[in-house]
């Protein structure tokens, strides 16, 4: 075979996907079409292969979230949530471990970490569907909760006990002789010690008069401050320099009191005694000491009193007359402070302390309870906390289950403590389909709206108790059709749920009621004229065989009774899922005794129970925030400023906040055809910030439509992908625009965005065609691109002002790869490395129809993905381009390609297919034997002709492989027709 005769067309570059143009008219380096390839080292090459990381997991479904945690002791955990609602992370290598199941199937997440602890939004990928969370390593509670459904109740102390008779119920003891001088008294700079004839039976802190010493400076009241010996007391005078002395007494002021029953008082609390026979026993005392139930002591005005008895001892306080309130705070076991329940106001007598019983509990995250207080006639809250002191008692219950206390405080010391007003500012953040942190803060957007002030509608304000029955705070259970209701801690979606238990015979059970027309500060809940939406998490257990659910609106004097969410028993499962329903249409006015009800009718099931959780009502025409974002307070990051934490981004412009991002100290929120920014101001709560828009240009439909690069991101938009560093976007992807509109917009919320900062690559999952989920990833290779502005200015394409095309090697470099995965993340491994890893989609790896359930990372030495043929193919541009057709004066018309010489390793068969003037005429030459490393050439002839030809090679078969670094056909002008002459 010869050559002789031919001309040599060597590929010098090998560049990446173009399908904005025409294939007869790429140069030399691109190609029209090649799949599962990467570029590196002037070649082209198989990617690299799918191998298992973890999986795979029960009933193999697919994986929507992948990410690193990083925990507050620096452990590394890979958290993973699949389609069927479980959320697992890897505490073992290799292996995953369930945190927690029930949430929202086929539900995707977006997180962030910040002091310690994981923040999850979970979405269907436009607006949330379930619960905002936090995990711990330990935890996996909710963000920000409901305070308490209730107040407490308050009255007055109100304790009497008798003083028994004299001469035991009032004593004091008797004066005991101090030595003679100069023994008696002496000091030492103020400290004074007294010596005594005889015992003085006195200790440390009590108070002792001393009278008749020869030098008065000794005499006076004074609290002793040691005893070193029985016959011997110290205290601290008034003026130092005395000279010793003696003689006189010492007597002790200390009363002690002697009740008829037991008084319950306590040391440190305050108690009026009155009717003793001896006056000076009478007036207002505080304790200094309990010795048992019946006795309690306190220091007299004056010692030497003789036994006494009779009368009455009375608690006593400090809290000034007048009306105060009192609402209850949960502390969680992170730290937050709740929104105080519903206040309750009661009238101080005044010189009382307060007794407050049922004090509300919380769910099983709550470590303790705070009782916040208004001064007499004051509208403002306030607790003592840690480092403060009150009289007597605490106004932090240190634990869940107290739920009696007694409290004295002045105003002052109450009003010297923390202002708590800001809580009431504070709304239980909704479900959120993103999340980020910045700034010390948490911001969410893509809440699912609903009304924030109705009452315990979650059930976690805690419920009735400690006795049977259990209903939840804030609802008032129905005289006859209560029954039945009860709270379930178990089994709820989180904190506790509401349960009604049938018992076979009774028709309603169950009932319980709140107002449905205005809350507590008299702000308005269901409106005339608007359309409600009502949402529950409802389950059964196994035992229920009939029954039916209901929520709805009720009013007998304006006979409303809507149908609301009415739920049978074979509509429901033993899993909670979310129904919703229309709660009420338009409603001209609103009844006086409107009220939300829940209940179960049709006789429930002898022991057969309906679980319900996580109401929410919501106008039926705005179901989510879609241009709201709401900010924590900065270092609270589950407190939510129903005011000073919203921001509005462009609400007017009709479209949905889906990401956010952080570039340079700014934060950036991308609606969906707009971007726009913000800054923490140093001074103002978020929603003084100003927001500016960016631009107009470019949004994105996903939550993970951005990826984060090396100081820039990348959106992906319908138009194309974009390059940002806060300057103007660029478009990076027009040279693939016919591949970027194959994209299925409809489900463009499942897309993702990954940017593998170690190998340099940028992974767009998206649906193509038909799919649903990202069935196909686009692979956009950015190695020899040092920046933002390299990539944004090296497109694979350049055309000169002449028109003509050329293509160069450090350009960006597209190739499409067949991975369906729903999740994909860069995430650190215990060995220090960072590895990109893709969560298992539909169809499978391999082309199979349903998902293998587990996760992949990419491996150079996996020669298969998961065991299955990677199809790598890498196609030329066609052969021969008019500036070498003009060098090598071929003319334009047809050519004989004689021989195909190719470097090339590999493992397996590499195909070779031609095509001849166009990508629709593909012919298969013969395929060639693959080695590695490769030790000559391959060489072939081949007997092609055509005006142009273009080469793909591939391989497809479980551990096949190649790498092409050198493609030279040898080409001659058809020495027998190059022109046809006809058509």
């Amino acid at each position: 075979m010869t050559t002789a005769g031919s001309f040599d067309a060597p590929i010098e570059i090998f560049s990446g996907l173009v399908t904005d143009m025409s294939p007869a008219e790429l140069p030399q380096g691109v190609s029209p079409d090649c799949q599962d390839v990467v570029f590196s080292n002037g070649g082209v090459a198989t990617r690299p292969g799918l191998q298992t990381l973890f999986g795979p997991r029960p009933a193999n479904p697919t994986i929507n979230y992948l990410k690193t945690y990083e925990t507050q002791n620096a452990a590394l955990r890979t958290l993973a949530l699949d389609s069927n609602g479980v959320l697992s992370k890897e505490i073992t290598p290799g292996t995953l471990t369930n945190v927690a199941t029930g949430l929202t199937p086929n539900s995707y997440a977006s997180s962030t970490t910040l002091f310690g602890r994981e923040y999850l939004a979970i979405s269907d990928g436009k607006t949330g569907n379930d619960l905002p969370r936090q995990f711990d390593d330990t935890n996996f509670d909710r963000v920000s909760q409901s305070g308490p459904g209730a107040g407490p109740t308050v009255i007055d102390e109100n304790v009497l006990v008798t003083i028994v008779a004299s001469p035991t119920g009032a004593t004091q003891p008797a004066a005991v002789a101090i030595a003679a001088s100069p023994t008696g008294a002496v000091e030492n700079g103020f400290l004074v010690t007294i010596s005594t004839t005889s015992a003085h039976g006195l200790s440390a802190g009590q108070s002792v008069t001393v009278a008749g010493v020869g030098i008065a400076g000794y005499n006076g009241t004074f609290p002793i401050v040691s005893t070193p010996a029985s016959t011997q007391f110290t205290y601290i005078a008034g003026a130092s320099g005395l000279a010793a002395s003696g003689s006189g007494t010492s007597a002790s002021a200390t009363a002690t009191i002697q009740t008829s029953a037991a008084h319950g008082f306590i040391t440190g609390q305050l108690v009026t005694t009155s009717g003793v026979g001896v006056a000076a026993y009478n007036g207002t005392f505080q304790i200094t000491s309990v010795p048992d139930a019946t006795h309690f002591a306190f220091t007299a005005a004056s010692s030497g009193l003789a036994a006494s008895g009779g009368g009455i001892a009375a608690a006593a306080g400090n809290i000034a007359t007048g009306v105060h309130q009192v609402a209850v705070i949960f502390k969680t076991r992170q730290g937050y402070l709740t929104k105080p329940g519903p206040a309750m106001s009661w009238t101080a007598s005044g010189g009382k302390r307060a007794v407050i019983t049922n004090i509300p509990t919380g769910p099983s995250n709550v470590v303790a309870r705070i009782l916040c207080f208004t001064g007499a006639g004051g509208a403002s809250f306030f607790y003592v906390g840690a480092g403060g002191t009150l009289f007597s008692g605490s106004m932090i219950v240190n634990d869940n289950s107290s739920t009696t206390a007694v409290i004295d405080f002045s105003d002052a010391i109450l009003l010297s403590g923390t202002n708590a007003d800001n809580l009431f500012r504070i709304v239980e953040l909704g479900n959120s389909a993103g999340v980020i942190d910045y700034s010390q803060r948490l911001f969410w957007w893509g809440e699912r709206n609903k009304l924030n002030n109705f009452v315990n509608l979650g059930f976690d304000g805690g419920f009735t108790g400690p006795s049977l029955p259990h209903y939840p705070l804030g609802w008032i259970p129905d005289p006859s059709f209560a029954p039945g209701g009860t709270d379930e801690q178990a089994f709820a979606v989180w904190g506790a749920a509401y349960s009604i238990v049938g018992n076979g015979t009774i028709t309603t059970r169950g009932l319980i009621t709140q107002t449905a027309v205005q809350d507590t500060l008299g702000a308005p809940l269901i409106q005339a004229n608007t359309d409600y939406t009502v949402r529950a998490r409802v389950a059964i257990n196994a035992t229920i065989t009939q029954g039916t659910l209901h929520i709805h609106l009720f009013s007998p004097t304006a006979g409303i009774n809507t149908t609301g969410l009415q739920l049978s028993v074979a509509q429901l499962t033993t899993n909670f899922v979310e129904y919703s329903a229309q709660l009420t249409a338009p409603t001209a006015a609103i009844p006086s005794d409107l009220v939300l009800r829940v209940y179960a009718d049709g006789t429930p099931t002898l022991n057969g129970q309906f679980y319900v959780d996580s109401i929410e009502i919501a106008p039926t025409a705005q179901p989510a925030n879609t241009s709201l974002v709401r900010a924590s307070r900065v270092e609270d990051p589950e407190s939510y400023d129903g005011i000073d934490g919203l921001l509005s981004i462009a609400e007017n412009n009709g479209q949905a906040i889906r990401a956010a991002f952080k570039l340079r100290e700014r934060l950036y929120f991308v609606k969906e055809h707009s971007l726009h920014v913000t800054q923490d101001d140093g001074t103002n709560e978020p929603a003084l910030w100003s927001i500016a828009e960016i631009t107009r240009r470019l949004g994105t439909p996903s939550v993970r439509g951005v990826g984060i690069g090396e100081d820039w991101v990348v959106i992906a938009h319908r138009t194309g992908l974009y390059i940002f560093n806060g300057g103007e976007p660029v478009k990076i992807s027009q040279e693939i625009q016919p591949t970027w509109n194959q994209i299925n917009w409809q489900y463009g919320h499942t897309l993702w965005v990954t940017v593998d900062t170690k190998e340099r690559r940028i992974f767009i999952g998206a649906p193509f065609g038909a799919a649903t989920s990202p069935n196909r990833v686009l692979a956009l290779d950015y190695r020899d691109l040092d920046n933002a502005a390299d990539i944004a200015s090296r497109p694979p394409v350049n055309i000169g002002l002449t028109g003509r095309k050329t293509a160069t090697d450090k350009t960006r470099k597209w190739s499409p790869w067949s991975i369906a995965a729903n999740s994909c993340a860069l995430i650190e491994r215990p060995d220090g490395t960072a590895t990109v890893v893709f969560g298992a989609g539909t169809p499978a790896s391999g082309g199979s129809g349903t998902p293998t359930g587990k996760i992949y990372q990419l491996n150079n030495a996996q020669l298969s993905d998961d065991g299955i043929a990677i199809p790598s193919y890498y196609t030329t541009h066609f052969f021969p381009e008019r500036p070498v057709e003009e060098a090598l004066q071929l003319g334009a018309h047809r050519k004989l390609f004689s021989y195909l010489t190719m470097y090339v390793e590999g493992a397996g068969s590499l195909g070779l297919t031609s095509f001849i003037d166009s990508s629709s005429a593909p012919q298969a030459q013969q395929s060639l034997p693959l080695s590695s490393p490769a030790t000559k050439d391959l060489e072939l002839p081949i007997n092609i002709l055509g005006e142009r030809v273009a080469f793909q090679v591939s391989t497809n078969q479980s551990g096949a492989w190649f790498r092409l670094q050198k493609f030279i056909p040898s080409l001659r002008i058809d020495p027998w027709s190059p022109v046809r002459g006809f058509n």
